[in-house]
């Protein structure tokens, strides 16, 4: 297949082409449309790989360096547990023989009191409900009760003592 190329008109052969504006380049961005983001991201990882392959070499050089100037740990613990001295054994009292010694065990609970056995109350020590029944008076229902009048009024809050209703709840409190 050929393709025709056609020669714009005013060009002579050999001559130059004719001069392009200079493009403004300022607000270009990268052939995906994202700036130069991408690009200074991937030096900012290379450089941190760089730094971390640093550090790794310098362990791994200085771990050498240790391993071969220093005591092998195998001869350390054993020198350690064949040798007694610098060693202090202190042994906690332990006067229940549990295995935990008697300072580190948690609080035993106190004991608590002995109840004492149930009582009957006391028909004169506890307050009781009367209902009033028709004909009743305060003074039938202290002279019955034992209980003075004047303490059956401020018991129950009686406005006037002279005008109880037949039906309701009197509270008789105890006698003492």
């Amino acid at each position: 297949m050929t393709d025709t190329i056609y020669k714009p008109e005013g060009t002579e052969t050999g001559a130059a082409p004719p001069a392009r504006p200079a493009a403004d380049r300022s607000g270009r961005v990268g052939p995906l449309g994202y700036g130069n983001g991408p690009v200074l991201a991937a030096g900012i990882m290379v450089g941190g790989a760089v730094l971390f392959a640093g550090w790794g070499l310098t362990q791994i050089l200085t771990a050498d360096e240790s391993a071969a100037n220093g005591p092998d740990a195998a001869a350390v613990a054993a020198e350690a547990q064949g040798s007694n001295e610098g060693t202090v054994t202190v042994t906690l009292p332990d006067k229940d023989g549990n295995g935990i010694a008697d300072e580190l065990e948690p609080p035993k609970p106190e004991p608590l009191p002995a109840v004492p056995p149930a009582r009957e109350p006391d028909p004169k020590l506890t307050t009781m409900v009367y209902t009033i029944q028709p004909n009743d008076t305060l003074t039938k229902i202290s002279g019955e009760t034992g209980v003075p009048i004047g303490h059956l009024v401020e018991a129950n809050k009686i406005q006037n003592p002279n005008l109880i209703y037949a039906g309701a709840s009197l509270l008789i409190p105890p006698v003492g």
